[in-house]
């Protein structure tokens, strides 16, 4: 039996039938790109913003992740208007693509925003490093940034160097805009954030130090070799509390834009804490600073693991490292790392508990770091104590 309909009706089905299959080839072609790699961006004083005209910028980033094409991300959240004028990305071996942005070589970042690049067809290697540069035409205060003192920004001299290679006029330890870069990996990958503050940042980090003077970027590698489709970034900032601001918006502030807002999040690993406990009470200079207790902290990490829960994320909890020695060390604040570190491992309240205090610590002095990781600020395990904190994070938190 055939059905024979008016040649208006086939061509208003053929219609919505290109629509249906458009609308079905939006979300697979979105879900082909994975964050793989990031910054947690934060106002800069007026000492520290970078002052910019007809002068190009470069910085150089790892990427978490392969594809055949790359994007970059700008943030300009906390910084006036600022002119593009070019960019580029360019790997080791020398192979130099222009970025545009809508197809035009030159944009206006405004003031709060957000731009994402036009995809740049720049395949890439897992930990790949890849240069960005940017040329700014006209006189600008550069305000949103993120530390970057062992991968410093080259500075040119005077002029348009996006596509060549130049010898830089001067360093800075600061890395203005670039907020993330984007990897077409075909299909989306889950990303795992570590997130946290200076001891998972380590802004003294250069891009090939050894050993790897990341735990999270430890943490990368291990996963791709053992085959798992994880790839990690780092949300954290040197500085940084979990309850108020420090350096940066405090991670309750920051958790939205920098985690929920990240497509493909699976888990955060949280390592933070350690400064609210460090800045609290009075001090010489701050005799009304707020006294921290407990209870807040952890209010504070029920709080960071709702949020996640609410968005089908896994939260990985880590104990509070041994400060005893560090410049805000106290009885009363180790023992509030102490009663902390014993909620993170009893609680029940995260998905999974790594007691990176232990691993860390010397076994002679517990409240001390393990002085083989200690740099001597007995606060930051240098670059053999984070290759450790990499390597002790069970995988099986990520099957």
């Amino acid at each position: 039996m055939s059905i024979n309909l008016p040649v208006k009706s086939i061509a208003a089905i053929a219609r919505l039938m290109a629509i249906a299959m458009l609308a079905a080839a939006l979300p697979a072609q979105a879900q082909s790109w994975t964050r793989a790699w990031t910054a947690s961006m934060w106002r800069a004083n007026d000492d520290q913003a970078i002052a910019v005209q007809n002068v190009t910028l470069r910085s150089a980033v790892r990427v978490g992740a392969a594809g055949d094409r790359i994007r970059i991300r700008l943030s300009n959240r906390v910084g006036p208007p600022v002119r593009i004028g070019a960019a580029s990305v360019r790997r080791a071996d020398g192979t130099t693509m222009r970025v545009t942005f809508g197809g035009a070589p030159q944009t206006l970042l405004a003031s709060g925003k957000l731009l994402v690049s036009d995809p740049v067809a720049l395949p890439v290697k897992p930990f790949e490093v890849v240069e960005i540069s940017l040329f700014f035409p006209e006189a600008a205060q550069l305000r949103t940034v993120h530390g970057a003192a062992g991968q410093p920004t080259l500075l040119s001299s005077a002029g348009d160097h996006t596509t060549d290679g130049f010898a830089p006029a001067a360093r800075n330890p600061l890395r203005p805009l670039i907020t993330g870069v984007d990897v077409d990996t075909g299909a989306a990958r889950p990303v795992i954030v570590a997130f946290g503050d200076s001891i998972t940042d380590n802004v003294h980090c250069p891009n090939d130090a050894m050993p790897r003077c990341r735990w999270g970027d430890v943490l990368g590698r291990r996963l791709t070799d053992a085959g798992k489709p994880h790839v990690v970034i780092t949300q954290a900032i040197g500085g940084n509390r979990i309850l108020n601001q420090g350096t940066g918006p405090s991670a309750l502030a920051r958790f939205e834009h920098d985690v929920l807002s990240v497509p493909g999040v699976s888990h955060v690993v949280l390592l933070e804490g350690i400064n609210d406990i460090g800045t609290s009470g009075p001090a010489p200079g701050r005799p009304d600073r707020a006294t921290i207790t407990p209870d807040q902290l952890i209010a504070g990490y029920r709080q960071l693991i709702a949020l996640a829960h609410a968005k089908g994320i896994k939260v990985i909890g880590m104990t509070i490292l041994p400060f005893r020695g560090a410049g805000y060390f106290s009885e009363d604040r180790e023992a509030m790392r102490v009663t902390v570190n014993q909620w993170i491992r009893t609680s029940g309240a995260f998905d999974g508990v790594v007691d990176m205090e232990k691993v860390v610590a010397d076994r002679a002095a517990p409240t001390r770091l393990d002085p083989a990781l200690d740099p001597g600020d007995h606060l930051h395990p240098n670059g053999e104590g984070q290759t450790r904190m990499g390597n002790a994070i069970p995988l099986s938190l990520f099957d």
